[in-house]
């Protein structure tokens, strides 16, 4: 370990050790046992009196370790996260006579108190798993009674943090990090200048990384600065204990953003001082979640009697209350709807603490409660209640007129905290209403405190948006004073179908077609109308047909050659709005959907009805989002779903990329609220969230600078991307610097060891420089008028040549020992190119497909089907063309899971496929070892530090030596291998063909 690192470590320890952070160096914990025995000793002190002073013995340890050895993090989390806020376990005591008893690991109703015991180790040796595996040494682990629940990673500033990031995912590939190390919630990782966390999780996401910031949202980098204001006691403790959720529908732990952890404080706070108010936190930035954790934290306020959770009725089956009840299977939350009005007027005045969710329309119907009907008793000790509303989306759950009722109705006033990502300010206030609250701030309170949209995609929490106004799409005038023109002009079939063949064209960017093998799924969008001049339900049917004749091949636009190769069945597409039963184009509406759906049951093997409306537009719900594991699958996608205004607020889904526009323009929060659909963090290739608008273009593009100054408080620059001539300069700038390299010899000779460290780090950062740029041009439509081989001579052999040298070039800079006195600035040596297209298929996601085949433990049958089933296999016959070694072990494990799954239930995919690989590499070199009777240890030597640009590989000299060659002879009698001059000929050249078309395969994973 270097030295800086050291020193870096020692800095860590000592702010976490000092002052009031309350940890405890513990020098003597050293390995996995030391842990384990530490453990065991806090647990009997702090359970002596269940114990009666009986120690545990070596079969009760051995139980409870089996207990707390988690096969996931997630599971892990279940037991830390415990019920009622204390980690238990239960354990049949040797001695009958005792019989169970429960002890004590955890409790977290008494954070820095009572039997808490927090403890600081580092450079904990990390045992072998497996056979190949190198010993490791953690950083800093930080231990809760003996428990590791935080991790941490340094780099020096010379290196990334995410070289500490992708160190914390190789161990848990590795499985260091089972054992008592699976009770990990949460890794830290930093380079002492740039500090993120996450939560712990068998598939670490870069994208998840959280940096910190303060109340006043200025980020929090430096090492140091994060240990004290999240690491120290108790913050820490909060962390993993009170600002982490469970969703036990995806199985993540959830840790929250420090924005979500401030406005929680905030409105706690404000609580204690009985003052209501409002939190501006962006959309896309988890207001549910954070709402979920203010409700569940003031259940801890002695004074109120309740907590209830608020919504409209239409939302019953919107995402948010599906995420509060994922959220709720591991919490006190009560999310069970109530039946009746006598049912909730039961739960509203019972002893119990819990958080009630319930609709605006049936509290107000308890209102009015008539006399003969109610129980006076139960009515006076209601109206009684001191009550903490919790409102998510709080203009569309509540008007100002129902919460003066609302307010009327109690004798104590109660507490309001509302939710919302676009207040409603003075700028945009309601038109007046008698005494009605025209503003956010009048209806609910002052700001508690907010987070913008301008802060979010500063720090990652969101996308920024690409828009594209249609401007020449379909106009004959460019005056836009003349509305009624061109609203006439916006209903007929020539406007129509110049969307239609925008939408085909651009979505082989937007939806992630062009690339698809990067990831092995594309992504959705959405088709939003409402003329000016037509009944919109009418517009987006006439839409539905469209599209649906164009799928049909029975319309004269087709879908462009390039889908059509990638995927034959684009578009799939969807439509949905409320069906109504008395109206005069009720009739006209309840036959259009009827075809609809039965179009819907036709492309996906549902059944649905006329009368199953609500459930069919949840399966449209479900599927666009994509989160449960049966629609993930690439053949469940839905391409386009056709909307008026359904899904434009409270809609959530990472896949959702696109948002087309053929409407007027909307209202600021409306603006912010449909676009905010699109720009949900997920992968490496989704960077914005992609806006395409067909009307008034000029006024839409002021609406739209309007809405996003108003919502983020000033400037705009970093929440749009650059327009598409600000991209190609970027480009064009990029290319001019790194094309000195690309017409020169310059390339070859970078790599050799004796060109200058500066130079070959001046290359990386233009080439990162030019891959980001490059990247990012692609992603625009005009890109398609460049031909880069013209152009700019970028043939793919040049590319391939530059990317080449790149990778030698990181892999040099990797391997060089950092000077600590090194002035310069540092090279990202793991950046991720961006311009690359894989022509392979993307592991990951097969792994993912099989591991939503496994059964969960305690179940015995698989939840997909044989649509899954081929899918899989047709995933797998694709991989086996670029990458056979490795399609052939994912395939011989796909077989066994498939033939019994449930010997598999509750297992990880990815760690049964590590082992199958570790002994196939093992009987690889076993076999060249065998064959050519030399070292197994030097052959491993050799294959561990292969470098296939090198002319000379390290160890091989030593692994040839006379005695390998004498034993060779000795086996090999009438081998052609006379001399040893051939022998060690012949075995270079196999080592070559080894590593090449035998190991590397399976590294590439």
């Amino acid at each position: 370990m270097q030295q800086q690192e050291l020193k870096m470590e020692s800095k860590l320890i000592q702010q976490l050790t000092h002052d009031e952070s309350q940890w405890t160096l513990r020098e003597d914990l050293k390995t996995e046992d030391d842990l384990w025995n530490n453990f065991f000793t806090i647990l009997q002190n702090n359970n002596r009196k269940v114990l009666n002073d009986v120690p545990l013995t070596d079969n009760e340890k051995a139980s409870i370790k089996a207990m707390i050895n988690h096969s996931t993090f997630f599971k892990a989390a279940q037991d830390f996260t415990g019920a009622n806020g204390q980690y238990r376990v239960e354990i049949q005591r040797d001695d009958t006579t005792v019989g169970t008893i429960s002890l004590l690991i955890i409790d977290h109703t008494n954070i820095a108190g009572g039997t808490s015991v927090y403890e600081v180790v580092h450079q904990i040796q990390l045992g072998r798993r497996q056979k190949m595996d190198n010993d490791r040494r953690g950083d800093v682990t930080l231990l809760i009674n003996g428990l590791p629940v935080i991790h941490i990673e340094l780099k020096t500033p010379k290196r990334s943090y995410l070289q500490a990031f992708n160190q914390i995912q190789k161990y848990i590939t590795e499985q260091k990090f089972n054992g008592i190390f699976s009770n990990i919630q949460m890794f830290v990782v930093t380079n002492g200048t740039d500090t993120k966390y996450i939560a712990a999780d068998q598939h670490l996401r870069e994208k998840f990384l959280s940096g910190w910031v303060d109340k006043d949202n200025n980020p929090v980098r430096n090492y140091l600065g994060f240990a004290k204001d999240v690491l120290s006691i108790p913050a820490a403790h909060h962390m993993v204990a009170d600002y982490s959720v469970l969703d036990s529908k995806q199985k993540h732990i959830i840790l929250l953003r420090p924005y979500q952890v401030h406005a929680i404080e905030a409105i706690f706070e404000a609580s204690k001082r009985q003052q209501s108010g409002f939190i501006w936190h962006t959309t896309g930035s988890g207001k549910t979640l954070t709402s979920y954790r203010v409700a569940h934290n003031l259940l801890s306020i002695p004074s109120l009697d309740k907590v209830i959770f608020l919504i409209d009725r239409k939302d019953l089956d919107n995402q948010t209350t599906q995420a509060f009840q994922s959220y709720a299977n591991n919490d006190s939350i009560d999310v069970n709807e109530t039946e009746s009005t006598i049912n909730l007027a039961k739960k509203l005045t019972s002893g119990e603490r819990t958080v009630l969710v319930t609709t605006r329309q049936k509290l107000q119907h308890l209102f009015k409660w008539q006399t003969d009907e109610r129980n006076e008793a139960m009515f006076k000790r209601l109206k009684n209640l001191k009550l903490a509303f919790i409102v998510d989306e709080c203009h569309r759950t509540i008007s100002p007129v129902s919460k003066m009722e609302i307010d009327k109705f109690f004798n104590i006033q109660p507490l309001w905290y509302g939710f919302t990502g676009t207040p409603i300010f003075p700028q945009n206030s309601r038109d007046e209403n008698g005494k009605a609250a025209r503003t956010t701030e009048q209806q609910y309170g002052p700001c508690l405190h907010s987070y913008t949209i301008k802060d979010a995609i500063r720090d990652h929490a969101v996308l920024g948006f690409q828009i594209n106004d249609m401007r020449n799409i379909y106009q004959d005038s460019d005056d836009e004073d003349h509305k009624d023109k061109l609203n006439a002009q916006y209903i007929t079939d020539a406007h129509m179908n110049a969307v239609a063949k925008s939408i085909l064209k651009s979505s082989y960017r937007t939806l992630g077609i062009r690339n698809i093998n990067n990831r092995g799924y594309t992504y959705s969008a959405i088709l939003t109308t409402s003329p000016a001049n037509m009944r919109p339900i009418d517009q987006a049917k006439r839409y539905y047909k469209l599209f649906k004749s164009i799928k049909d091949e029975s319309s004269s636009i087709e879908v462009p050659q390039r889908i059509k190769e990638i995927l034959p069945d684009f578009p799939k597409i969807a439509i949905t709005f409320s069906v109504t039963q008395n109206d005069d184009d009720s009739v006209g509406d309840q036959k259009f959907m009827k075809e609809a759906i039965h179009d819907y049951n036709e492309e996906y093997g549902t059944s649905f009805s006329l009368d199953e409306v609500g459930a069919y537009n949840k399966n449209i719900n479900d599927r666009l989002a994509r989160k449960n594991d049966a629609f993930k699958p690439q053949s469940e996608r839905l391409d386009l779903v056709i909307v008026v205004d359904r899904l434009l607020t409270g809609f959530d889904s990472q896949y959702l990329s696109t948002l087309f526009v053929d409407r007027p323009p909307m209202n600021p929060q409306n603006i912010i609220q449909s676009f905010s659909r699109t720009n949900r963090i997920f992968d490496q290739d989704k960077k914005y969230g992609n806006i395409i608008t067909f009307q008034f273009p000029k006024t839409f593009s002021q609406k739209i600078d309007d809405a996003l100054t108003l919502y983020s408080q000033g400037g705009i620059g970093d929440v749009l991307a650059p327009s598409w001539h600000e991209s190609k300069q970027k480009f064009n700038d990029a290319y001019h610097e790194i094309s000195n390299y690309l017409f020169s010899d310059s390339p070859n000779l970078l790599t050799d060891p004796s060109t200058p460290i500066e130079q070959k780090k001046d290359f990386v950062k233009q080439y990162q420089r030019f891959d980001k740029a490059f990247a990012a041009v692609q992603t625009y439509d005009e890109f398609d008028e460049i031909d880069p081989v013209k152009d700019y001579q970028l043939s793919q052999e040049n590319l391939d040549a530059m990317q080449g040298t790149y990778e030698t070039l990181v892999e040099q800079l990797k391997d060089a020992k950092d000077d600590d006195d090194d002035s310069s600035e540092p090279v990202d040596t793991e950046y991720e190119l961006e311009s690359v297209i894989d022509k392979s298929v993307n592991y990951q996601y097969i792994l993912g497909l099989i591991q939503a085949y496994v059964p969960d433990e305690g179940e015995l049958l698989p939840s997909a089907g044989q649509k899954e089933t081929a899918e899989i296999e047709g995933y797998i016959s694709d991989l086996s063309k670029t990458n056979k070694p490795l399609a052939t072990i994912v395939s011989q494990l796909w077989d066994k899971i498939k033939q019994h799954p449930e010997n598999y239930a509750g297992q990880q995919v990815d760690q049964l496929l590590n082992k199958m690989i570790d002994q196939a590499y093992n009987q690889e070199l076993m076999a060249f070892a065998d064959k050519y009777h030399v070292s197994l240890d030097d052959l491993k030597f050799v294959i561990k530090n292969y470098d296939v640009h090198a002319s000379k590989q390290a160890g091989v000299n030593q692994m040839l030596t006379r005695d390998a060659f004498k034993r060779f002879k000795e086996a090999n009698a009438d081998s052609e291998l006379k001399r040893m001059m051939d022998w060690k000929k012949q075995v270079r050249s196999q080592l070559n063909d080894l590593y090449i078309n035998h190991i590397e395969p399976l590294l590439d994973n």
